[in-house]
């Protein structure tokens, strides 16, 4: 098809549309002459646009013939938008276009005075069919010079986008050397080095040289700015070297990539850097104070972990500083990887047991041992027990080896210790706790509620999770938006051991022992599922008797199918005692214990999706631990007598011996009135079967004090809202400090808010981004907080405006919250 058939087939296509025909074409290579047109098209006025008649055909065009169709002819390049005087026409019609350059200058949506000295320039880009379908991709609607040169970059690079942080990070990823680089070489061959290097170095304020590794230069620039931002001093040497004129877009640039998926890459350049530079060194003639908030090097976690363990090993740590640093720093990109991470995780235990070591001072001043020990004691056995289970994982326990010995032997010798002489002490006196008796549970709690409500009740029963592991479920389960959570101590019975512990959870009147059918509750056994699905129906005939992994492994009809009409549910779970009470595994109760906890919060997630409303978790005992290899001297001998049952730590029967280190129980103390209870007093193992190590049977509050959790499923409270509390929401800096003020304090009405939030101009985030969590309690003052943020450096217009963007973190994904515009004046920058 020639020149002519086009233009009528554009003719055309304006009458079928318009009715009537106004097209100007501009043809500065003269492709036909005004004569030609006017013998080939009949059904059209031609005009010949010329320096002198627009307005004569601006008044023939729109009042002497304004419904007759117009080819406007014109020999001359087509001129920008200001100086067209017929550009309101122009606007209402339409434009035809000839040569490649014009085609190809519609294809893209582009002006031609734009893209024609850009093919004059850079005609090898234009060779490719499949570069120009590339760029026209990307290529933004009517882009200017600058962002035509940038998709152009961007298409050479095989960015998705046209943008320089894009385009850059291609660059980086594929290679930093010059001659390695085969992007670069593209950009040689088809755009511009010079210019590529002109662009990024404006953007990043760094003057780039091309004989001069740029690549390599650049890289060292950003890393360095990212480094500068948060640290407390100067490094003289980086400065001189690499210093910019824009540090936040540098530090805003790498901090996006590690958030990327690709952040890997970036990651070994930070390691290489941190050899090459030798930053331990710097960092090591600095007070930590000074890069404690530095997120660039894994280096700046190593050095903190090191001061926390020197400061630990001469006994200097300033607790509270520490173990707000470590959180802080766990949040941190270096921090929160898997190594270091596991590191922070264990000193973080090491310093709360080095904080809480006071309290066993104070454990005779309570009337109540046992109510103690729930108030605080608990705390110490629980930050040991995370304590251990960190540090039996890492894979370099060498570095704590030798606190870890300290700590174990003070846990061992001086807590437990001190903590069984006074259970010793109040046990011969006759010591009965004041705690509520685990085998009053069914009468006080549990009747109550069938008597009263018609809710379903869920009772989970979770072999030998002792009280300070419930704890910590009961901290977790409290972070569930759509639940409430409470937790109560109850005291276990004498001695605490699995069948004792289970039937005291079931309805009875008095306990008994019998040698072939164990724990009796009203004179029925309580062994197995079944005897204890008999004795509650006796009591409430809708119930039934599971295993919690049964339940949890039924799909969801057959879940409802087996609850139905049901008002009560006792559900067993043992995975602590089941792997304790083996001397093969032993050894594995700490892990036992974290994957109990992990359990039971799904099975509360799962029970709540099956509607449960109430839902209770209590255990039948506790137990104790000890890693170190048990002493001869702990060890005595076994009790004679008439034995029905018993383990290392307690015998029941009649006619029993009372070995040295062991006491006879009172009538008073245990709850099984037809038999003789013998215990072992302190830390002591009578000789005889079991394990040494995880032991139970016995009275210490880790083995007798049991927990009472009171899980309530309720309506999702709101999420507290937020406000910007400033009055004057202008930016007069590149460093902008913001406050904001939580509306609410957290209630079982009013849930946590977690939020990102960060400037933006359109879709483009203009600082860094920062994640808060607002769940603050108190009065209207105690809910203010501040954050920095830090504006990348360019030039805003006076006056112009941004926003910060607040969006909710939830679950599913980030969700629009609120928005506030703020305006810039930054006056600054006009100098």
């Amino acid at each position: 098809m020639d020149v002519i058939e086009k233009l009528q087939e554009k003719i055309q296509q304006e009458m079928n549309t318009k009715k009537r025909a106004i097209v100007f074409w501009y043809d500065p290579q003269t492709q036909v002459s005004v004569d030609e047109l006017k013998e080939q098209l009949d059904e059209i006025e031609i005009r010949k646009l010329t320096n002198n008649n627009f307005f004569q055909l601006k008044v023939e065009i729109e009042i002497q013939r304004p419904t007759e169709s117009f080819l406007i002819y014109s020999d001359v390049a087509k001129p920008a938008d200001k100086e067209n005087m017929l550009l309101d026409i122009l606007l209402y019609s339409t434009e035809f276009k000839a040569d490649e350059t014009a085609m190809l200058s519609e294809t893209l949506d582009v002006s031609d005075y734009v893209l024609r000295p850009k093919m004059e320039q850079y005609p090898l880009f234009f060779d490719s069919k499949e570069r120009k379908r590339r760029l026209s991709k990307i290529l933004p609607k009517q882009a200017d010079d600058y962002h035509f040169e940038l998709s152009m970059m961007a298409t050479l690079v095989k960015a998705s986008v046209p943008d320089i942080r894009v385009i850059v990070r291609q660059l980086l990823m594929e290679g930093i050397l010059v001659q390695e680089s085969e992007l670069l070489k593209q950009i040689k061959r088809n755009f511009s080095f010079e210019r590529t290097l002109e662009v990024i170095g404006r953007y990043f304020g760094v003057s780039l040289e091309k004989d001069n590794e740029p690549l390599v230069q650049l890289l060292n620039v950003l890393i360095y700015q990212h480094f500068r931002q948060n640290a407390g001093f100067t490094a003289e040497d980086w400065e001189v070297q690499w210093a910019s004129s824009s540090p936040n877009v540098c530090a805003l640039f790498v901090e996006e990539w590690l958030q990327n998926s690709d952040g890997d890459i970036l990651e070994e350049h930070i390691k290489e850097w941190e050899r090459v530079h030798q930053v331990r060194g710097v960092l090591s003639k600095q007070d930590i104070e000074n890069y404690k908030l530095v997120d660039t090097f894994p280096v700046v976690d190593v050095l903190i972990i090191e001061k926390c363990i020197d400061e630990l090993i001469h006994q200097t740590i300033h607790m509270d500083e520490r173990l707000s640093l470590i959180e802080q720093r766990l949040h941190k990109y270096w921090g929160s990887k898997n190594k270091i991470k596991a590191l922070y995780n264990t000193l973080f235990e090491v310093i709360r047991i080095e904080k809480l070591k006071p309290v066993i001072n104070r454990m005779h001043q309570q009337e109540d041992f046992y109510e103690s020990y729930a108030k605080s004691l608990y705390e110490v056995d629980q930050a040991y027990r995370n304590f251990m289970y960190h540090f039996t994982r890492l894979s370099a326990k060498e570095v704590l080896e030798e606190i870890a010995s300290r700590l174990t032997n003070w846990y061992e010798n001086e807590y437990l210790r001190r903590l069984s002489e006074e259970m010793n002490f109040r046990l011969e006196e006759g010591y009965v706790s004041k705690l509520m008796p685990q085998r009053t549970f069914f009468s006080k709690v549990i009747r109550p509620i069938l008597e009263k409500e018609q809710t379903r009740v869920f009772v989970i029963i979770s072999d030998a999770l002792r009280f300070e592991a419930a704890y910590e479920l009961h901290e977790k389960l409290k972070e569930r938006e759509n639940g409430k959570s409470d937790i109560n101590p109850m005291a276990a019975s004498y001695p605490t051991y699995t069948q004792l512990g289970m039937a005291s959870l079931l309805p009875h009147r008095e306990l008994s022992a019998d040698e072939k059918r164990g724990i009796l509750a009203d004179g029925l056994s309580t062994k197995g599922l079944d005897n204890r699905r008999h004795i509650l129906k006796s009591v409430e005939p809708q119930t039934e008797v599971l295993k919690l992994k049964e339940l949890l492994d039924m799909k969801a009809s057959e879940a409802d199918q087996v609850l139905k009409g049901k008002r009560l549910v006792y559900l067993y779970h043992d995975h602590i005692d089941a792997l304790g009470d083996s001397p093969k595994s032993e050894r594995e109760t700490y892990g036992a214990v974290h994957q109990a906890i992990q359990d039971l919060q799904y099975a509360v997630d799962r029970l709540s999706r099956l509607q449960a409303k109430r839902i209770f978790i209590t255990a039948d005992h506790g137990f104790l631990f000890q890693f170190k290899q048990i002493e001869n001297h702990g060890k005595i001998p076994a009790v004679e007598g008439q034995v029905m049952d018993k383990n290392r730590r307690f015998a029941i029967g009649y006619n029993l011996s009372v070995p040295e280190g062991s006491i006879k129980l009172t009538d008073q103390q245990t709850p099984l009135q037809n038999v003789e209870v013998v215990l072992a007093k302190s830390l002591n193992r009578f000789k005889t079967g079991g394990g040494l190590q995880f032991i139970h049977g016995g009275t210490l509050p880790q083995e007798a004090v049991v927990p009472l959790i009171d899980y309530r499923r309720i309506e999702v409270g709101q999420p507290v809202d937020i406000a910007v509390a400033m009055i004057n929401k202008v930016i007069t800096n590149y460093r902008i400090p913001v406050s904001f003020y939580q509306e609410q304090c957290i209630t079982d009405n009013y849930t946590s808010r977690k939020v990102l939030i960060a400037f933006y101009q359109g879709d483009e985030r203009i600082s860094n981004e920062v994640e808060l969590v607002f769940d603050l309690k108190g009065e209207n003052r105690d809910r203010n907080r501040q954050v920095s943020f830090n504006l990348v450096e360019k030039h805003y217009k006076i006056g112009e405006t941004c926003i910060l963007r607040i969006e909710t973190v939830t679950k599913k994904g980030k969700e629009p919250y609120l928005e506030e515009e703020f305006t810039l004046r930054l006056y600054e920058a006009l100098y």
